[in-house]
């Protein structure tokens, strides 16, 4: 096989661009090499509820520095991680890889590499449905404990009811949906 000339280099960089280094995987990747990845979502976990709980539990971690979405990913969960990245003030983005046909829809990644073995988590943790559906998000002693055991990345968004709540008649949530 023949060397290329410098021009025929020349020109057909110029055709096709420069070649880049692992370019498969930097598509897969949203555009970041693999060993950079701390977190990723697929495009069917990225539209549930939990996935921005998760996210931006994630975003604690230090090692994060932006977030990227995919631009195919509905503009109302786009919004989500945009806030997200404002709040722990990381980089944000979003980029196009449709012709890609990936099953990535979102990349938290580091400026450097790490030694992130699992990236991709089979399935997010899940808010049980007793209180998905509760009525407020105040709750007895006994469904704050099952939730603390069940599901304790959720806690945050409810409250235990107080002596002063039982008296002026707030009543559990999870409770009050039970009984209808």
């Amino acid at each position: 096989m023949e060397k290329q000339s410098e021009l025929e280099k020349y020109i057909n960089y110029g055709l096709s661009g420069t070649p880049q280094i692992k370019a498969d995987e930097k598509r897969r990747w949203l555009g970041e090499f693999r060993e950079r990845v701390v977190f990723a979502l697929t495009f069917e976990q990225i539209n549930r509820k939990e996935a921005v709980k998760v996210v931006e539990e994630k975003c604690k971690d230090e090692r994060v520095d932006k977030i990227i979405v995919e631009s195919s990913v509905l503009d109302t969960v786009i919004e989500k991680f945009m806030d997200i990245a404002k709040k722990y003030n990381k980089d944000y983005k979003t980029v196009d890889m449709q012709n890609t046909n990936g099953e990535i829809a979102l990349v938290l990644a580091s400026s450097e590499a790490v030694n992130e073995s699992c990236v991709l988590i089979e399935k997010l943790p899940v808010l049980p449905d007793i209180f998905y559906h509760a009525k407020s998000k105040k709750l007895c002693k006994e469904h704050m404990e099952i939730l603390k055991k069940e599901a304790p990345m959720f806690i945050d968004e409810f409250e235990e009811i107080t002596f002063l709540d039982k008296m002026i008649g707030i009543k559990c949530g999870v409770c009050e949906s039970l009984k209808k």
